[in-house]
């Protein structure tokens, strides 16, 4: 059985994302982003890499200095 793997990107603006990472599954990338968010506010997304489609989002803003995390389950 083949295994899924998941990137974790930062929307940098509408065209562009950075690449961050790979995991190995859902919890993991959730997890990692909130590490993220709390350093580096701003959207970031988890891509299925078989299908390329955006499985998971994550807005973090600044809201006088705490980040502000909204996750959101794409599917």
């Amino acid at each position: 059985m083949k295994l899924h793997h998941y990137d974790i990107v930062r929307q940098e603006d509408n065209k562009s994302a950075t690449w961050l990472e790979a995991v190995s599954d859902l919890n993991t990338a959730e997890c990692r982003i909130q590490e993220l968010v709390s350093l580096w506010p701003g959207e970031f997304q988890v891509v299925d890499q078989q299908s390329h489609q955006i499985i998971a989002r994550v807005n973090g803003l600044p809201n006088h200095g705490e980040p502000v995390v909204d996750p959101q389950r794409v599917r």
